[in-house]
């Protein structure tokens, strides 16, 4: 049961919950007059410089030995080793040797860094090259501090040399992917006097610094490591294999440093080929940090202004209406912990589609956008909108509206936290609401096909692209002349998918010399169009303030409200929230329609995912009648297809075909899905002796976890997949441990699935995170404390994370623990600590040292979860969002019925938030705002109602408000935050009917 009141109206139990919009927090009027375009001046030269670095493998991973390159352009000027003095004698000999027999140059870190580093690089405005940058560099670090200025604020600024005139070097972490790492500003000048009188002064020299990891992430779209983008990229030196990591120093390990320098720049080399293929001369290669960078140079090379360069006159209150209307992608399970026969269909580039359905080019390039009101026109189109209106492309067209809705058991997406949750999630449940909210008409035709039910429009207001913008000019993707895109005539995304699927045409028939060539460019095409048509219109970068401030906010009523807030929230260059917010209502529209077809059909849906649905065969219908159903619903939505070639826009996916082709081609085989939450579920066929062989899986829930075993140690009681395991999604320990989800089921105790096929799995439970924060440092304070700076946990490093378990495992032979002498009352409760330990390879002996991140004490290894622990309830996560969908239930999930008692205020969602929070890397993962449409007289009521059965005590300590402002409260002498008081009536609610609140 829900722990807030629940009571049955029409057969279904009533949550009252406050519910969370997206909020718009501008930055005050006098900080926006002042804010300055970023703009990095430093030109680099034709000097580049590329270095790696080998460490220990011990907690520090301090500096052993590493290895540099100097290009001039295409010649390589020198090249060397750098050496820690702390080497023993034995190992600066074999460096010394193996530099003389390789004509290397053999010099300190110290040399190396003033020499080289500032010396050729910094003077000389080098590119500085390397795979992951930031611990590179930070191995250099002599010493480190917390960056300033509004950029790079949250970050580190570290002290590399001993000179202090030289400036420091600030890396900011962005994400697993990306950095932003820049020099300071020098304590000494470089101008003159003379040129500051003459208006010359000189502009502060940033530095230009290419990672090859983020570059080849935003090229590609994939993440790799050395050795595989080696692989990829097919450079003609290969990252080599080494066991040397930890060991003493040896030729082959100083070989191996070598080698790795020399494949990370051949690796940028080819990179730098590929990013200049696009020809995107307005933007420099070190200036792409994620795909959203590509896509944001070919919008720049098209001339393209960005909307709030345009209209920057948009009324904050309007913004903050559009905001409120944003949700992201439709994610459920809706047959949960049964295993279903499917059809498993994806929608052909989900975004790019709907923003060509709906023209939403035409807002990218208009010199602004125009709207009004058109509540009569939209009550009118609502009222007469059917299935078949929605298969008319120019119907789309019209969904450019939002649309005011007095929501009462309209399904609706509804962002809660429902059950509790730590995080506030979206479900699409019935709402009632008596504050007025804000939708896209395409979330309000997707209501009305759901429920048959048309919501109650109080208002709506439709926008239109204004004229052209000046300046706009052709384009060539990827550098072929054939893919020539005119703003003022090619709809961009169309025009960007129409090349994409001509490209794969040809690849399929393309000689082996063309089609590696062909391979980029169609890959190059679904990064720009993925890169263009969505993420960048919802951009927003926070960063901590200096202090608290006083800021308005704005939500769904359009009026706004004081807040206090440590978070700014900065849009990125391209943020335009109404295009998000009908790019993502548009693609939940889509998930609908093939909802209701599916029920019409008699069919059924086992989950959804952004742009993905299984589509489930019932049990009484036969294989042959659900596959030629199935087939017609993904075949109803080909006439809206808007592309040259035509076909399905829902298409059936390869895995609902066999493995192995004959020639009579494709064969549809029996596909089964075994769903359990949101993003968690698994697709798999049964062999003739009914054996799971895994298609696809997700491995949500378990990313965060390191790999207990590797695929040369895994169990041989358990079959290698057929499938590669790239195709397939996971890493082996991951498909091991679905493999057995499914055989529990197979075998008739689903509840109960078998852990013990693996005796790593008794090893502690260890995720690895890097100091990438001063907060996630700061964990390890006390740890630092009296230790050297080279003997530290510093920026970076690894580190490891626990879980703690509140059932102690009793160790054989442990010592007897004596009760601790009784005291009078209640026993104290202390929170469970939360562990981590310095990085060890080994993790039985990390674990050895762990200790509480909040009190620093000692947590011995008995009281982490093991892997079993940790990974017992997997397969039994609730679905909190939906009713019949806790840790037993199976079987169809039933929406809940929401009331919203309140209206919470939300900046930025996190990602991967419960990964976040279950190992506790980020507990201020998501930006909550004031609440507001708390009446506090009502809630000094509800209290006295309870009266005794509350006490004041209780509700401090459930609610974290003091008792003495809780007392003062009840009896009419306080006043509680907004926040506080929606927090308070959550409690309140407890055990109270939600009748009573209607």
């Amino acid at each position: 049961m829900s722990p807030l009141a629940r009571t049955i109206l029409d057969g279904d139990p009533l949550d009252a919950l406050p519910i969370a919009v997206r909020a718009y927090v501008p930055a005050p009027r006098s900080a926006k007059s002042k804010r300055k375009p970023r703009r990095n001046r430093d030109t680099p030269s034709e000097w580049a410089l590329a270095f790696d670095t080998e460490t220990t493998t011990d907690a520090t991973q301090a500096l052993r030995f590493g290895a540099y390159q100097v290009w001039q352009g295409a010649k390589l000027d020198q090249a060397g080793i750098l050496c820690e003095p702390t080497l023993s004698e034995g190992e600066k000999s074999i460096l010394a040797e193996y530099a003389n027999a390789h004509d290397l140059k053999l010099i300190s870190t110290r040399e190396f860094v003033d020499s080289i580093f500032y010396g050729i690089a910094y003077e000389l405005r080098a590119t500085i090259v390397g795979f992951n940058l930031p611990f590179d560099i930070s191995r250099l670090a002599i010493n480190h501090g917390s960056a300033r200025g509004k950029t790079m604020r949250g970050g580190f600024s570290f002290q590399l040399s001993e000179d202090r005139y030289k400036p420091r070097v600030q890396i900011k972490h962005l994400s697993a992917r990306a950095a932003l790492i820049q020099f300071t500003k020098p304590r000494r000048r470089s101008d003159t006097r003379g040129m500051r009188r003459r208006g010359l002064p000189q502009p502060v020299r940033r530095g230009t610094f290419v990672d090859v990891k983020t570059i080849a992430a935003a090229l590609t779209s994939r993440s790799f490591s050395l050795a595989k983008l080696a692989n990829f990229l097919g450079t003609d030196h290969r990252k080599m294999s080494t066991d040397e990591h930890g060991a003493p120093t040896s030729p082959e390990y100083v070989g191996y440093a070598v080698n790795d320098v020399q494949v990370t720049w051949e690796c940028y080399q080819a990179l730098a080929a590929k990013f200049n293929a696009h020809g995107l001369k307005e933007t420099r290669l070190s200036q792409i940090l994620s795909e959203a960078g590509i896509g944001k140079g070919y919008l720049k090379e098209m001339g393209i202004l960005p909307w709030r360069t345009v209209q920057p006159e948009l009324s904050d209150d309007l913004i903050g209406k559009i905001m409120s209307s944003y949700y992201g992608g439709r994610s459920e399970v809706h047959l949960r912990r049964v295993i279903t026969q499917v059809l498993y269909c994806d929608f052909l580039s989900m975004y790019p589609t709907v923003c060509t359905l709906m023209g939403l080019f035409r807002f990218v390039i208009s010199n602004g956008m125009t709207w009004q009101d058109s509540t009569e026109e939209t009550n009118q189109f609502l009222e007469n909108v059917n299935l078949s209106d929605l298969r008319d492309r120019k119907n789309w067209r019209k969904l450019t509206t939002l649309v005011q809705i007095q929501s009462d058991g309209d399904i609706f997406p509804t962002r809660a936290k429902y059950e509790d949750s730590p995080q506030a999630t979206i479900g699409l449940n019935h709402l009632s609401s008596e504050f007025p909210l804000w939708f896209t008409l395409a979330d309000c035709i997707a209501a009305k096909l759901l429920t048959g039910k048309i919501p109650k429009v109080l208002k709506a207001i439709s926008f239109e692209p204004g004229g052209f913008q000046q300046g706009l000019k052709p384009i060539v993707i990827a550098g072929n002349c054939e893919y020539r895109i005119d703003p003022r005539r090619d709809d961009f995304y169309r025009r960007l998918i129409d090349l994409r699927s001509e490209t794969k045409a040809r690849l399929q028939e393309a000689s082996e010399i063309d089609a590696p060539r062909l391979k980029s460019e169609e890959q190059a095409l679904k990064i720009i169009a993925n890169a263009t048509s969505y993420g960048i219109f919802v951009e927003v970068n926070v960063s901590d303030l200096d202090e608290r401030e006083q800021r308005q906010c704005y939500g769904p009523n359009g009026e706004p409200f004081t807040i206090s807030t440590t978070k700014s929230e900065e849009p990125g260059r391209y943020f335009h929230p109404l295009l998000a917010s009908l790019i993502t209502g548009a693609a939940r529209l889509m998930l609908a329609i093939t909802e209701k077809l599916a029920i019409q059909a008699g069919l059924d849906w086992a989950f959804c995912d952004t742009d993905s649905m299984a589509i489930a065969k019932p049990e009484k219908m036969g294989r042959d009648e659900f596959l030629h159903v199935a087939q017609s619903i993904s075949e109803w939505f080909t006439d809206l297809n808007p592309y040259e070639k035509k076909g399905p826009l829902l298409k059936i996916e390869e895995i609902n075909f066999g493995i192995e082709k004959n020639q009579s081609g494709r064969i549809f085989v029996d596909l089964f899905c075994l769903a359990i939450s949101a993003k968690r579920y698994v697709l798999f066929n049964l062999d003739e002796n009914r054996k799971p062989i895994i298609r696809k899986a997700s491995a949500h829930g378990l990313g965060h976890l390191l790999p207990p075993y590797s695929e040369a140690t895994a169990p041989t009681s358990t079959p290698a997949p057929i499938t590669p395991l790239a195709e397939i999604g996971v890493e082996r320990w991951q498909h091991d441990l679905w493999r057995q989800i499914i055989v529990a089921h197979l075998e008739g105790h689903a509840d109960q699935v078998d852990l013990s096929y693996h005796v790593a799995l008794l090893n502690p439970a260890a995720s690895r995170y890097a100091a990438t924060t001063p907060d996630l440092l700061a964990w390890f304070r006390k740890w630092n404390e009296g230790r050297a700076y080279s003997d530290r946990a510093r920026p970076f490093n690894f580190l490891l994370a626990f879980q703690v378990s509140p059932f102690p495992r009793v160790e054989v032979n442990a010592p007897e623990v004596m009760p601790s002498a009784s005291r009078r009352g209640r026993p104290k409760r202390s929170p469970l600590p939360k562990p981590v330990a310095p990085f060890d390879a080994d993790i039985k002996c990390a674990s050895q040292t762990c200790f509480d991140r909040d009190t620093a004490k000692p947590v011995p290894p008995s009281r982490l979860k093991t892997y079993r622990q940790a990974l017992a309830q997997y397969h039994l996560s609730p679905e909190a969002k939906f009713l019949d969908a806790e840790h037993l239930d199976t079987g169809p999930t039933r929406r809940r019925r929401i009331r919203a008692t309140a209206i919470d205020h939300i900046g930025k969602e996190a990602d991967r938030w419960e990964e976040q929070f279950f190992v506790g890397l980020d507990e201020d993962a998501q930006i909550e705002y004031e609440s507001e449409g708390i009446d506090p007289a009502a809630v000094r009521q509800m209290l006295l109602a309870r009266g005794r059965s509350v006490s004041s005590r209780q509700l401090a300590e459930t609610s974290g408000i003091s008792r003495n402002q809780i007392s003062a409260f009840r009896r009419g002498k306080g006043q509680l935050s907004p926040t506080q008081l929606r927090r308070l009536a959550a409690i309140v609610l407890r055990g109270k009917l939600a009748r009573d609140l209607i």
